[in-house]
Order: C-alpha cells, then sequence, then structure tokens
C-alpha cells in the first residue's frame, strides 16, 4: 500500500464545496433520526436502526445504478488484486454503525458524534506508522488538544445523568470504537479508489455492511420492524436521506475541493449534530461539554492543516 496523493490544486469548485457542506449536514440529521427512530413503544431497536440505514441506503445506491444502466456485479477482472475490496470496507462499516447506534442508548448524540470523528487521528497515526508519513507540529498540538477534548467529554458524560438505563462513559467509549471501525473504512477505501469509483465501493461496502447488521438485529431483544407506519419516517430518512444523499453527495464533491478544505469541511457533521440536538432531542450541552466540543472541533482543525502541510512538503 503506498503512500497517498494529495490534490494541491489551491482553486476550489463551489459546486463540489456546496455538495460537500451539505452532505455533512445531511449525516449531521442522522444520530437525530436514529433516536427517534427508537422511541415510544412503536420504535425499533438502535441496532435495528443501524441495519435499516445501511439497507434502505444500498437499496438507493442499487436503484441508482439500474437507472443509469450502470453495471452491478463486479467482473471477474475486478478481483485481479483480490477479493478484500468487496468484503473489507463493509465489514468496518457494519462494525461502525453497530457500535455508533448503541452508542446512542448510553451517551449523548453531541458526544457521541464528536468523539467518532477522532478517525482522523488514527488514519493519520496509520499514515505516520505504515506510510513513514511526516506530521508536522501542527498535528501533535492539534491531536494533543483534540485528546484533551475527549477526556473533557468523558467528564462530562461522568457527571450527566445516564439516559435510562444506559451508562454514559462506555457510551463515549463505543463512540471512539466507532471511530476505530471508521478509520480502517476510511482506509481500505482508500487503498481500493484507484482500483474501483466511489459508488462502487460504496454500494458493496453498504450490502456487506447490511449483510453483517441483518442477523445482529434480528437477535437484539428490541423490535425489528416499527410497529406503525409514521415511525419508518425517520428509518427512511436514515436511509435515503443521511446514508444515501449525504454520502453520496461527500463522494462526489470531495473530488473538487483541496483534502484540507474538505476534512475540516465535514467537521460541520458533529457541531450540527450537537446543536440539533438541544432543540429536537432535548440533549442539553453542559459546560464540560461545551469546552471538549470545542477543544475536540479545533484540535482537529489543527491535526488536519498540519498533516496535508507535511505531506505536501515532502510531495
Amino acid at each position: 500500500m503506498g503512500r497517498p496523493a494529495y490534490r494541491t490544486d489551491p482553486s476550489v469548485s463551489p459546486r463540489h464545496l456546496a455538495a460537500v457542506s451539505g452532505g455533512a449536514l445531511l449525516i449531521a440529521l442522522a444520530p437525530i433520526l436514529a433516536v427517534a427512530s427508537t422511541r415510544g413503544e412503536n420504535g425499533v431497536g438502535t441496532w435495528d436502526a443501524a441495519f435499516w440505514r445501511v439497507a434502505l441506503g444500498t437499496l438507493a445506491l442499487g436503484g441508482l445504478f439500474l437507472v443509469r444502466g450502470r453495471r452491478l456485479m463486479p467482473r471477474r477482472s475486478d478481483f485481479r488484486h483480490g477479493h478484500a475490496w468487496i468484503w473489507l470496507p463493509g465489514l468496518a462499516f457494519a462494525g461502525d454503525f453497530w457500535t455508533w447506534h448503541w452508542s446512542f442508548e448510553n451517551t449523548s448524540v453531541a458526544n457521541a458524534s464528536l468523539l467518532c470523528n477522532l478517525a482522523t487521528l488514527f488514519v493519520a497515526a496509520y499514515a505516520w506508522i505504515v506510510w513513514k508519513e511526516r506530521l508536522g507540529l501542527s498535528f501533535v498540538c492539534g491531536a494533543l488538544l483534540a485528546l484533551a477534548g475527549m477526556g473533557a467529554l468523558v467528564l462530562s458524560s461522568a457527571a450527566r445523568e445516564p439516559p435510562a438505563a444506559g451508562n454514559p462513559v462506555f457510551g463515549d467509549f463505543l463512540a471512539v470504537l466507532t471511530a476505530g471501525f471508521y478509520a480502517v473504512y476510511q482506509l481500505s477505501m482508500k487503498r481500493y479508489r484507484d482500483e474501483h469509483s466511489a459508488p462502487v465501493l460504496l454500494f458493496w461496502a453498504s450490502l456487506v455492511a447490511s449483510l453483517v447488521l441483518l442477523p445482529v438485529a434480528l437477535l437484539h431483544e428490541a423490535p425489528f420492524l416499527p410497529g406503525s407506519a409514521a415511525m419508518w419516517l425517520p428509518l427512511l430518512g436514515l436511509g435515503f436521506v443521511s446514508h444515501f444523499l449525504g454520502q453520496g453527495l461527500i463522494s462526489w464533491g470531495i473530488a473538487g475541493v483541496p483534502a484540507s478544505l474538505g476534512s475540516v469541511t465535514l467537521l460541520l457533521q458533529p457541531l450540527g449534530t450537537a446543536l440539533l440536538a438541544v432543540p429536537l432531542l432535548g440533549q442539553a450541552l453542559v459546560p464540560w461539554q461545551i469546552a471538549g466540543a470545542i477543544a475536540v472541533v479545533f484540535g482537529l482543525f489543527l491535526a488536519v492543516r498540519g498533516r496535508r502541510l507535511a505531506g505536501r512538503s515532502g510531495d
């Protein structure tokens, strides 16, 4: 696996930047919709919501392929470098959605969304160890600040009343585990992006994740199917709005903006989730949580900036 190429062209396409921003905001709705789909006696379980998100998203992606006349099934020549591109991103995707949705049962969606974005640091650590990528002082300072923010978020959970029978600190741990899964997903997608298009990789990752999450959801004690037609609405929003449209806009838009700007723009997602959770879910932000959120977002901003600058200096 070689060192990734960086986009050094400073020009920005307004359409692509708007797509990345819009995609991030649509994905910001995902935790809100996931929690909404589990509320009340007609709601499903959080693990079940994770399945429906990728399953409905897979249906939408498959429909798009069929409408556009694109081939869904891989050819024999597509396996010249092995089969891992079919299953590896999907396994990581399944772990990502499973642990992230599980975390909603225990911690606030703001914490869950902020902590899972620490995937940026895990990817950078891999790049440093395996690709021998140089990391600048800005990255080191940003990483330390983000980790300090993570500590503040965990402190906020320890001081907060747990939701129902949940454990907020355990929920924060699940969100950090989600970051690990998402880092594997990002790295595997980057590995196979030169051989297969982003929509193809996203379709197969979503399909494999659906197949993995289906037995997990069925074994979960919570209801698998919504108890009313109205409760399908948040699930449809998860699959079609957040997963299909959100991921699709980001996949298309990220190619038209510099990598550093794209990575920073994606930080709209955890910020959007944290702000939306206050009026929509009644999950008020506490002082330690606000301090931690600022530290994580600003730390990730510095880390992304430091990593891109170091990458360019070595080209």
